[in-house]
């Protein structure tokens, strides 16, 4: 393939997750909670077990909007104190975006009864962190023979054509191209080597996804073999049958944290919260915590078990020893690598 990527590789990626239509909000106490979801392994993972709960738990139905936290940031900066939902759910990037623009509140601790019992790095004035999510390589084992051992093995020549890639208004696409800077010399405020890498990679790239959910239906299509991925994503696509596992970086395991939040001025401000605090009940990251979701838990009561153990870290304390990344000085450039990456590697 040539050295760019047209509209037509990107639209082959997979098509865009749907998302609801943002229409006018009423304030009826009936009417669902509208809550922000991301794409993929969340998207399924909130509708099929925390609605549910927090439906038992209140009586109330829920209605999702599935949006990446860019998207969400910009939206409600567009209504103009009208928010088409009432919670959010951030990367940390994206969060202190929705900081600065003033579109989310300070999340009302004494109104969250589980908010206590959360590892106290996982607490956040903006909003209780309800996971991490952990990145390394996912791959076809039955295409990639040996298990991949750092990202200089997405540049190894027998995977022409079969390497993906997300762009980088993902958080993925970010901390992969950070950490990549990482390991050839660069840093938080200077992924100039990643940018070189990539110019070498681009002949191996057969497709690069638009978000996570497109992402997921490159491997699901098997229209590619090896890619940067979230952990959780790969182990949900694992238990559906996809030929996909996940390994770890020989480098450490870089990671983030992604969290809910209450938005300003939200039509129903107490569901919200309650909403919240049931993503951080200890009975709730239980269920969400095994198969096939394996999201990783944040309250202190939930012991880390099955393939998080194998893979991840082996106790809560091991969680605070992976590789976080400095996202105030990313967030420095951030939007000027997301124009480049559109600019030189997408378009």
């Amino acid at each position: 393939m040539s050295g760019r990527l047209g509209r037509r590789d990107l639209l082959k990626a997979g098509a865009a997750v749907g998302t609801l239509a943002l229409l006018p909000r009423r304030a009826a106490a009936a009417d669902p909670l509208v809550v922000a979801t991301f794409p993929g392994t969340w998207n399924e993972a909130h509708r099929d077990v925390l609605a549910p709960y927090f439906r038992k738990k209140t009586g109330a139905d829920v209605t999702q909007t599935i949006l990446l936290a860019t998207d969400e940031v910009a939206k409600l900066e567009a209504a103009r104190g009208k928010p088409p939902f009432d919670v959010a759910i951030m990367d940390e990037g994206p969060l202190l975006d929705a900081v600065k623009a003033g579109v989310i509140d300070k999340y009302p601790v004494d109104k969250s009864p589980n908010y206590k019992d959360l590892v106290p790095a996982f607490q956040e004035p903006w909003g209780p962190k309800i996971s991490l999510q952990v990145i390394g390589i996912g791959f076809n084992p039955k295409k990639i023979k040996e298990r991949p051992k750092s990202w200089n093995d997405l540049f190894n020549p027998a995977y022409k054509g079969r390497v993906g890639l997300t762009a980088l208004n993902s958080t993925l696409g970010m901390a992969f191209m950070v950490d990549l800077a990482k390991t050839r010399g660069g840093s938080e405020s200077d992924i100039e080597p990643a940018f070189k890498a990539l110019k070498e990679l681009l002949p191996s790239v057969g497709a690069i996804s638009a978000n996570l959910g497109a992402h997921a239906a490159l491997f699901q299509q098997e229209q590619i073999d090896i890619a940067p991925y979230n952990f959780n994503f790969v182990q949900t696509l694992k238990e559906k049958g996809v030929d996909i596992d996940f390994a770890t970086l020989e480098t450490g395991i870089p990671a983030w944290r992604t969290s809910l939040h209450l938005v300003k001025n939200a039509v129903q401000p107490d569901l919200a919260v309650q909403y919240i605090d049931a993503h951080l009940a200890p009975d709730l990251q239980e269920d969400l915590e095994r198969a096939p979701y394996w999201v990783i838990p944040t309250n202190r009561k939930v012991p880390l078990k099955g393939e998080i153990v194998k893979q991840v870290a082996k106790s809560q304390d091991d969680l605070a020893k992976l590789h976080y990344q400095d996202w105030p000085k990313i967030n420095e450039h951030r939007s000027e690598w997301i124009e480049r990456f559109n600019r030189d590697i997408k378009l």
